[in-house]
């Protein structure tokens, strides 16, 4: 079996742009970019904990 890579990290700075792509359109850069960047680090803790409970079972 081919072996998974890890870019579980990337998803932080692909928040961060999706929120800057946000800011542009409604005129507020700074505050949904900073928006996308806590969001993108949320949602890598959780996905790094589930991932490790899930591997942990097998």
């Amino acid at each position: 079996m081919a072996k998974k890579k890890k870019n579980l990290i990337l998803i932080i700075p692909a928040f961060l742009i999706m929120g800057a792509a946000i800011g542009i359109q409604t005129k507020d850069v700074f505050k949904q970019t900073l928006i996308g960047l806590v969001v993108g680090i949320i949602i890598y803790f959780f996905l790094k904990y589930r991932n490790k409970k899930i591997n942990s079972n097998i």
